[in-house]
């Protein structure tokens, strides 16, 4: 279902310095070495906790881009995102959060999607902005975040307002979609979930990670695309992640009316990129978000995954965030 949301986004400005890149042409020469000039690192927080992120600085730029990626997610995903915003200008920023990646896992299971507390993802996310990227002192600062890192990033601007300037989301994790009451999965996850310290555990029907063929795919309806993503975590099998812990799922499902709120009520300008065939997280709940200076456009053809998607689905997208961070960069 497809509901229309107005947009101040002008289509009438074209922003693109370089054409996008295509699923006809994956991992380019041009795209492989550019990756070799790309800088990966870590810092370890407070709880020896260490975080993998990559950046890469743009001479001709006082502009910058952190990328807040989704579950199950690592930078390493989103190199040609990243290719294609750095050619349009931006130095680029990202971080493998907690527990995911090539950050540290924090249970005995590497293959748990887990967190102990929601907020320790926008603990984490404040620590990388305040040691990593602040001190570079850009002029603008902008925020991209896709599923569970749009949610992230919410919840971030919501506490610090005054980091960045402007915010595209990719299917924001607002809600998560679920085939019954949410009321009713956070009651019986809270009840299965472990207590008192034991190691945590996966939801009913959990299991580590594993690759469905592009066929039963939920993703994304671009198979180029889908097969490089399953092949990189074949070739680096530490990045695989399997389901979410019960903890997870109840900390998540609770944070999600908290990210709602936080983008109605956002002192940030935030654009939503909205995939009309999600499956994965709630629409609904994106919708709810929509007031004041956060907006919504709805990606036709789409998937869960939007910078995953057959080029046409794409290209809109990413042409609307270029539009979008356009409008408001300094003069």
């Amino acid at each position: 279902m497809s509901i229309a949301v107005e947009s101040q986004v002008n289509d009438q400005v074209s922003v693109q310095a370089k054409p996008l890149s295509s699923e006809l042409m994956l991992n380019t020469h041009e795209q492989v070495a550019f990756w070799n000039k790309v800088t990966e690192s870590n810092i370890n927080t407070d709880d020896n906790i260490s975080l993998a992120y990559m950046y890469i600085e743009h001479p001709d730029s006082e502009r910058a881009i952190v990328i807040s990626s989704g579950r199950i997610e690592s930078y390493l995903k989103y190199k040609e995102l990243i290719f294609d915003l750095y050619h349009q200008g931006y130095s680029v920023f990202a971080l493998d959060h907690r527990g995911q990646g090539l950050s540290t896992r924090t249970t005995s299971n590497p293959h748990h999607g887990h967190i102990d507390k929601f907020s320790t993802y926008v603990n984490d996310f404040a620590f990388f902005i305040d040691t990593v990227v602040t001190p570079k002192r850009y002029q603008d600062l902008f925020l991209v975040g896709h599923s569970m890192g749009g949610a992230i990033g919410t919840l971030y601007m919501d506490k610090h307002a005054d980091t960045f300037t402007a915010a595209v989301f990719s299917a924001p994790m607002y809600g998560i979609k679920l085939p019954i009451s949410s009321r009713f999965i956070r009651w019986l996850s809270n009840k299965l979930d472990t207590k008192n310290g034991t190691e945590p555990n996966y939801i009913l029907g959990g299991k580590d990670y594993h690759g469905d063929e592009f066929a039963n795919n939920d993703l994304t309806k671009s198979q180029p695309r889908y097969e490089d993503y399953r092949k990189l975590y074949q070739q680096r099998p530490e990045l695989q992640l399997g389901s979410p812990t019960n903890h997870w799922l109840v900390e998540s499902l609770d944070a999600g009316a908290r990210t709602v709120k936080a983008a109605k009520e956002t002192k940030t300008p935030i654009l939503i990129l909205q995939a009309d065939e999600d499956t994965v997280v709630d629409n609904f709940a994106q919708y709810h978000a929509v007031g004041g200076l956060c907006e919504l456009i709805n990606i036709a053809d789409a998937r869960h995954e939007i910078f995953m998607e057959m080029d046409e689905s794409r290209n809109f997208a990413i042409d609307k965030l270029l539009k979008f961070l356009a409008s408001h960069h300094s003069v």
